[in-house]
């Protein structure tokens, strides 16, 4: 056995004094003198990581990928790849890279079944990672789609807190499953909260669950949502970061329909892209603190602004999840809450399965990406933008897999509405295939909130896809003598 050496405390204490010494000495006295603090910088993304869940029932599934522009960084346009993410425990046979095409081109990346290794191989469980390095990782998005190129789910981004809202089992939710996704070389520690409309559940085997690096981990969560209308769920690291997604399945089987990630609980939320239904739409709100919530519901319409009910603010109990009614709201509209405590919330529109759910998000930030959408068999896709404050001028651009086809117009959404715009293949494209939507909100305009919607025929909703901001660059703090500096 090696001897330990101990140090003394004194010795320590010492050391510690000294490096305090030394950073009085040198840390300026007021902002202007010594060393100025570094002004904030912005710089380019240079790599990106998204996961995508599991084929519900395994086998092979297809996503749709949009990265970059066409004119390549100074470094080279850089590369994307996707990978699996077996379930944990499992090994499976390795995979030639599947690689994306260059940067601004839509790729629609044929994900094949993983397989176990060893002498009898059998279809294996995965997720999906997507990393990109360069100029292919600024304004990624990538989604898991259909053949056709209809994205059903967006690959989620890593976090350390990530919340979902929806219905419970009494809701209509038979079957609830969480997915974990780990991209990253060292294991995540996930803990898992969920509150229903009774309160806070105690799920004793929902904490400590540990994500291995570049696996899945999949949970049931129908039995802690057995009793509920109600369940919204948080998913929170101690350790690492994880990618997460949340599907229901109704009782009546069918395809399970996917729970956007909603925004972080506030005082103020915006949900975009709520199309009408032929029955009635649900608002989900959850108030994960111990303040009782009242809060009141906007509609942000094509005519203007008006509140589905009247003056009056929606109260709910603390520490608990409700589900509310919603009238029809004159047409594709968004949601604006603002709450005296922190709330946060989505929209399921009845379709298909359980139907289609929308949820609270942030205003777009550069630009959003939407890359899986097609026309055609009885869909039409259409791009919801809305403008709560100020108006806003928006680019949206199509963009085709075929090469060189891309659309591209100038639209304004007046102040306090929402503008609803038909998205169509690009000319040159071949007829039926998928195509990606770029929103660029430009110079001057106010906060810019969106979704995609694709319907089937003329009142089914056959999916949402609320826009997230896909960023090209990033901000840098500024910086000054701090011990922060070092911190690990």
């Amino acid at each position: 056995m090696r001897p330990v050496h101990l140090v003394p405390a004194g010795v320590v204490l010492l050391a510690l004094g000294t490096i305090a010494g030394v950073a009085q000495f040198t840390a300026p006295a007021a902002p202007g003198q010594g060393h100025p603090a570094l002004a904030p910088q912005q710089v380019a993304v240079t790599s990106a990581a998204r996961a995508c869940p599991p084929i519900p029932g395994g086998g092979s599934g297809t996503v749709a990928f949009l990265a970059g522009s066409p004119a390549a960084s100074p470094s080279g346009p850089g590369q994307a790849e996707l990978a699996p993410l077996p379930l944990a425990g499992a090994a499976v046979r390795a995979l030639s890279p599947i690689r994306a095409a260059g940067p601004g081109a839509l790729s629609m990346l044929a994900a094949p079944a993983a397989q176990s290794a060893g002498q009898q191989a059998a279809t294996v469980l995965s997720g999906w990672s997507v990393t990109a390095s360069g100029t292919m990782a600024q304004a990624m998005e990538a989604e898991e789609a259909t053949s056709a190129g209809l994205a059903s789910v967006r690959c989620g981004a890593p976090g350390s807190d990530i919340w979902f809202v929806g219905p419970g089992q009494q809701g209509g939710a038979a079957h609830v499953q969480l997915d974990l996704m780990n991209v990253d070389a060292l294991p995540a520690s996930v803990d898992v909260g969920i509150v229903t409309d009774a309160g806070a559940v105690q799920a004793g085997g929902d904490t400590g669950i540990t994500v291995p690096p570049h696996q899945t981990v999949i949970e049931s969560l129908t039995s802690v949502a057995a009793g509920a209308s109600v369940a919204a769920i948080e998913v929170r690291t101690s350790i690492g970061r994880v990618a997460a997604d949340v599907s229901e399945s109704s009782p009546h089987g069918g395809t399970a329909s996917w729970l956007p990630s909603a925004a972080m609980p506030s005082t103020q939320l915006v949900i975009p892209g709520v199309p009408p239904s032929g029955s009635t739409a649900g608002l989900y709100i959850v108030v994960p603190g111990s303040a009782n919530a009242r809060v009141g519901v906007l509609a942000i319409t094509a005519q203007g602004r008006y509140r589905p009910f009247g003056s009056q603010t929606v109260d709910l109990p603390a520490d608990s999840a409700s589900y509310v009614p919603l009238t029809p709201l004159g047409g594709t509209a968004a949601l604006e809450l603002t709450a005296n405590v922190p709330v946060t919330a989505a929209v399921l529109v009845p379709g298909s399965g359980l139907g289609a759910f929308t949820a609270a998000t942030a205003p777009i930030s550069e630009q959003a990406v939407v890359a899986g959408n097609t026309t055609g068999s009885g869909l039409s896709a259409t791009v919801v933008l809305s403008a709560p404050a100020g108006p806003a001028r928006v680019r949206l651009t199509e963009v085709a897999a075929t090469a060189g086809a891309a659309s591209s117009q100038v639209v304004t959404v007046p102040a306090g509405h929402t503008l609803t715009v038909p998205a169509t293949l690009p000319r040159g494209a071949r007829h039926g295939s998928a195509f990606a939507i770029v929103i660029t909100p430009l110079a001057g305009s106010g906060p810019l909130y969106a979704a995609r919607v694709e319907t089937q025929g003329q009142n089914t909703v056959a999916s949402i896809i609320p826009a997230l901001s896909a960023l090209t660059t990033i901000t840098l703090p500024s910086v000054r003598d701090s011990y922060d500096a070092i911190s690990p």
